[in-house]
This record gives structure tokens, C-alpha cells and sequence, in this order.
């Protein structure tokens, strides 16, 4: 082998350590060739872990040698080494296969135009590397020089149109090739070594890396032209971009690797989870909330259920899909769904026939709505007040109660009749609470028909009349850990239960 990642070569399998011996772990390739016949190669570890063993058996055996190479990886680059020489062949592709492909890529790029036998004095044109890599990133240009009875360093310069100033020639605004941007690089990278190498087998890792999404979306289209142009190389690509995998056209099969297995999902499922950002979650939930920040928070309180879930924003309760959408949604992700909604004043009864007429009970979307009016009024509870800013209990009780005393009754009645009549607007009027009794029912003014979101900012003003410019100002400090979930007080503990049976 020209490269292994490591010195360490005995940890390269997955999670087991490869060993001499027969029957204990190696990794095992396999190559089946048109005819139907396997070609294995077997990597362990030579007696006394004195070096690493790749024996081949099978028909391609004879094809798989160091005079004709058959793969070539590209980890990405993180930058250009400052100067390059001319290197010995076999120095230069064990450095091209590792992670020193940044103190070679010069020398492959001076390969392409021709080797290093130049006594030119001149810069040559790379036109086929220029036209490649223009169709990911336009109108780029490359060029190199290396005279070998002057030069001690490989010189290679590039030009993009960001870079054109009127009534200067293109030769005076190019620019060395070290000094373009670590994506770029990569994306030169990548057609480079294909030129050069045009192998069997092309390994390309994270090609979306430090590119903007048009961008990426440009390389898959690229990479697939280049796979019909060069029908002897096959592309292999290992990436996280939902960009990469949405623009992918039908000819380039996607693939879901998760624990060093291979997922059984078909592509479509793949392709959809990957557009949503879903690939690796259990769970999505949808919360009308555009600011997630709360809900985050709360979720946060359990990481094995914060890393299953995502949250998908609907900016409003309106904006939340029916059951039927949901459910089509669920099949063809196949992943659960959650819903999240305010209360907005709402009782229990309202709740239940919002979600038959949404379609949820029906669909069996499970959901979740808050206590209190919003999500805001979990954090408003004298207790939480206490916990996190370090008050006493009555002083806690005092500032809620003045953070109450704040708002003037007739205003908080005013804009709960208005939450309370949009909230229930769309249901039949025989299945709808009525602002005044619905009022009385929840006691009146009071921390139950005021909107949490309001009432939290009324309490954080108190605290800041009650310290500001006093002994104790410097416990403003905590004031942003109000909307938070204080350690070892548990806020919406029935959303944990309710997304856990939904996960299960």
C-alpha cells in the first residue's frame, strides 16, 4: 500500500483491532468484476505488528499493482504547503494519498502540463484542469512553471473573474495558487487528481467542505459529468451536505451509513431525510414558535432526546400541517412527527376538538400544548425565579407579585378576549370557549390570562429595579438564565413523557 492513515495501522478496522493471525479480525475488501468473479484483498497485520499486509486473491490480481494504481483518495486540503519541489513518484503519491495532499498538489498540477523535463521559462496553460474545475467554480484558470536548470520550487498561479481590474492584463492579475481559498483548493484538488491518476477508484471525502451550497450543487453535477467522461473511474463520495444530495441527479446512487453499517432505506427516503436535515435525528417537531430558543432549552434537559430531535419552525399556529400532510410526511420520511402549540387560552376542550379538526387524532399526531398561555410561562414561576437568581422564597413571591401588579387589568382582559378569540376562530362555535366565562374560569387577572412571554419580561424588570445600583447588582449577571431551565428543576416534564412515547 502506498498510504495507511496511521502508524497505527492495527486500528484502522471498525471498532475491532486487526491482527496476524487467521482467524482473528482483518478487513476484507471486495471487488466483483463483470464476469461475476470476486477479487478479495485481506489488510492485517504482519507477524509481531511489524508492518501492515494487503495479499490479493482473485482474478484482478494481476491489474492491482504499484506500477498501474487503481484508487485515489482525497481527504480535502487544509491549505498549500509554501513551496514545492520535484519529488521521486513514489514520495509523491504516498504524500497524494495522505493528509499531506497540500505539499503536492503544485507538482501534480505540474504533471498535468506535461512533467518536470521543462526548460521553458514561461507559464503553460492547464486548459483541461482550467475547464474542469470552471464547471464548478466559472471561468477559472490555471497555470504552471518549473524550469529545471533554474528553479528550485514549482510555481502555479490561478485567475477567476473576482479578481479582473479593467485595463489590466490577465497575466498581471493572476495570482499564486497557495493564496485561493481552502474550497476552492479542494475543488482543484479533486479534477487534479483525476487527471493525473485517472483511477479505477476515486475516493472523495467531504467535497461540500467550506463551498456555498449553489456551489456544491455545481460539483455533484460536475462530478456526474466527469463519471460519464471517464467510464473506467468510479466515484465514491462520503458527505453530510443535504445541498450535495438533493442537486445529485438519478444517474449517482445514495447510499446511509450509520454505525459502520449500511442502512437498508431506499434512496428516495435518504434523499428526503437529507433535505430536511433528518438524516440522523428519531423525531420531527414541528413548534409554531419562531423563536425556538425556549423550546430548545427545555429539550436540552434530556441530551438522549435533544440529539434525536429536530425542530422545524411554522411561524404560528396557522402555519402548522394537517394531520393528513403529516402523516404523508411521516411515510415517505419514515419518521416520526410532534407537533408543538401554544395555548393561547385555550381549555382542554378546545384543545381536543383543535386537534380533531386538524386532522390529528385521526392521523394519531401526537402533540403537545403547554400549560400555561405559551411556552414563555413555564419560566414565570416563583420557584424557577427563586432557583436561578438565588432569592429567597418570599422575595421570589414579591417580585412575581409585582411583576403581576404591573399590568393594568382592563389592557390584560382587552388582549385576552383577542388571543382567546384567534385561537378558537376556526372551530364550530358550539365547540368553542367564550372569552367571559372562559376569564372567570382561569380566576380572573392573574399569571393564568396574561401571556407568559409578557409576564417574563415584566418579572426580569423587577429583578433589575430590586438589584440595580444595590450590593447585590452583580446577580443581574444571571438574569439571561431566567429563560432557561435551572439544573436540577425540571421545567414541562409531560413534554419529555410525550415525546418519549413518540420516539419509541
Amino acid at each position: 500500500m502506498d498510504y495507511t492513515p496511521s502508524r497505527a495501522f492495527q486500528e484502522l478496522a471498525h471498532k475491532k483491532r486487526i491482527q496476524s493471525k487467521d482467524h482473528l479480525p482483518k478487513i476484507k475488501v471486495g471487488f466483483i468484476d463483470d464476469s461475476g468473479e470476486e477479487t478479495i484483498i485481506n489488510i492485517s497485520s504482519a507477524r509481531n505488528d511489524a508492518g501492515a499486509k494487503a495479499p490479493i486473491i482473485g482474478p484482478l490480481a494481476r491489474s492491482l499493482t504499484q506500477e498501474t494504481p487503481q484508487t485515489a483518495y482525497i481527504p480535502g486540503l487544509a491549505g498549500l504547503a509554501e513551496v514545492e519541489t520535484v519529488l521521486a513518484a513514489p514520495v509523491l503519491h504516498r504524500r497524494a494519498a495522505s493528509g499531506e495532499g497540500g505539499s503536492v498538489l503544485r507538482h501534480i498540477i505540474l504533471d498535468l502540463a506535461g512533467g518536470s523535463a521543462s526548460e521553458e521559462t514561461e507559464h503553460r496553460h492547464l486548459s483541461e484542469l482550467s475547464s474542469w474545475v470552471s464547471r464548478v467554480l466559472p471561468e477559472s484558470q490555471f497555470w504552471v512553471k518549473f524550469d529545471r536548470l533554474r528553479d528550485v520550487s514549482i510555481e502555479a498561479l490561478f485567475y477567476t473573474p473576482d479578481m479582473k481590474e479593467t485595463g489590466r492584463s490577465v497575466a498581471n492579475q493572476r495570482r499564486p495558487l497557495e493564496m485561493a481559498g481552502t474550497g476552492y483548493l479542494q475543488v482543484v484538488q479533486i479534477f487534479a487528481y483525476l487527471l493525473k491518476f485517472k483511477p479505477k477508484l476515486l475516493l472523495i471525502d467531504e467535497p461540500d467542505a467550506h463551498l456555498h451550497p449553489s456551489t456544491q450543487e455545481r460539483l455533484i453535477k460536475a462530478l456526474e459529468e466527469a463519471a460519464a467522461e471517464f467510464p473506467e473511474t468510479k466515484f465514491i463520495l462520503s458527505t453530510h451536505s443535504p445541498h450535495l444530495v438533493r442537486a445529485a441527479s438519478s444517474l449517482s446512487r445514495v447510499h446511509w451509513m450509520e454505525n459502520g453499517h449500511l442502512r437498508a432505506d431506499s434512496e428516495d427516503k435518504i434523499r428526503l431525510r437529507m433535505g430536511w436535515g433528518a438524516l440522523d435525528k428519531g423525531l420531527i417537531l414541528f413548534t409554531e414558535d419562531e423563536d425556538m430558543s425556549y423550546l430548545k432549552s427545555i429539550i436540552s434537559q434530556w441530551p438522549d432526546l435533544d440529539r434525536k430531535i429536530l425542530l422545524w419552525p411554522t411561524f404560528g399556529h396557522g402555519g402548522i400541517p394537517s394531520g393528513d400532510s403529516l402523516n404523508k410526511l411521516r411515510s415517505s420520511l419514515g419518521i416520526p412527527v410532534f407537533v408543538h402549540r401554544d395555548r393561547d387560552f385555550m381549555s382542554d376542550n378546545d384543545i381536543n376538538h383543535w386537534r380533531e379538526a386538524k386532522g390529528f387524532a385521526r392521523c394519531d399526531i401526537p402533540s403537545w400544548v403547554p400549560s400555561g398561555a405559551d411556552i414563555e410561562s413555564l419560566f414565570c414561576d416563583p420557584s424557577h425565579i427563586e432557583n436561578t437568581m438565588g432569592f429567597d422564597p418570599a422575595e421570589a413571591q414579591v417580585i412575581f407579585q409585582n411583576a403581576l401588579a404591573s399590568f393594568a387589568e382592563d389592557q390584560v382582559e382587552r388582549d385576552f378576549t383577542g388571543a382567546l378569540d384567534s385561537a378558537v376562530r376556526s372551530l364550530p362555535i358550539e365547540n368553542r370557549s367564550l372569552p367571559g366565562p372562559r376569564w372567570r374560569e382561569l380566576g380572573g387577572f392573574g399569571r393564568h390570562t396574561i401571556k407568559g412571554k409578557l409576564l417574563l419580561s415584566a418579572i426580569e424588570n423587577e429583578i433589575k429595579i430590586r438589584l440595580r445600583g444595590g450590593p447585590e447588582a452583580r446577580r443581574l449577571a444571571l438574569l439571561p438564565k431566567l429563560r432557561r431551565p435551572h439544573t436540577g428543576c425540571v421545567i414541562a416534564g409531560d413534554l419529555r413523557s410525550a415525546l418519549e412515547v413518540a420516539l419509541a
